[in-house]
């Protein structure tokens, strides 16, 4: 069976095609080793491309985003009828992705938005996040390294669509 790949991700470009199979682990490991050229400081300012240097959060606000203003979590979740742990979690990495324009977000910034969620967190949904996430991940997230997540392109476009 034929692989082939191809990832372009701000100045770095990576293409592979050839017989070996690529598993997700594969994938992932390759996404985190990409991930740490951005930390060389001239590929994270693109390099002498003639580029205006972004950092690669900034990539994000090249998708469609809703019309008319910002939205607060509360009003996200609200939209969304978020009600479960996962739901709000979608809401928040709504708020994270669309709103403040975040290639990716951490664990972490995922919890404290969905605690900013005042009218429908629950305690509850912090203990439960790694739950959570295990069944986001795949199917709504994409997990780009060690508690680093995104939203996979679908639902991006679906919250989009939702939150305009």
């Amino acid at each position: 069976m034929s692989a082939k790949i191809r990832i372009k991700a701000g100045p770095v470009e990576f293409e592979y095609e050839g017989e070996t199979e690529l598993g997700v682990a594969d994938i992932k490991e390759l996404f985190s080793h990409i991930e740490t050229l951005f930390k060389v400081p001239v590929l994270a300012e693109g390099g002498d491309s003639g580029h205006s240097s972004h950092p690669p959060q900034s990539q994000v606000l090249d998708r469609p985003r809703p019309t008319g203003q910002t939205l607060h979590i509360n009003s996200i979740a609200s939209t969304l009828k978020a009600k479960s742990g996962g739901e709000v979690a979608v809401a928040a990495a709504a708020a994270l992705q669309i709103y403040e324009g975040k290639e990716s977000f951490t664990r972490a910034e995922l919890l404290t938005t969905m605690k900013k969620a005042t009218m429908a967190y629950k305690e509850s949904m912090s203990g439960n996040l790694s739950t959570s996430l295990k069944t986001l991940v795949g199917s709504k997230f994409n997990q780009i390294g060690t508690d680093i997540y995104s939203l996979n392109q679908e639902t991006y476009d679906q919250l989009v669509a939702q939150l305009a």
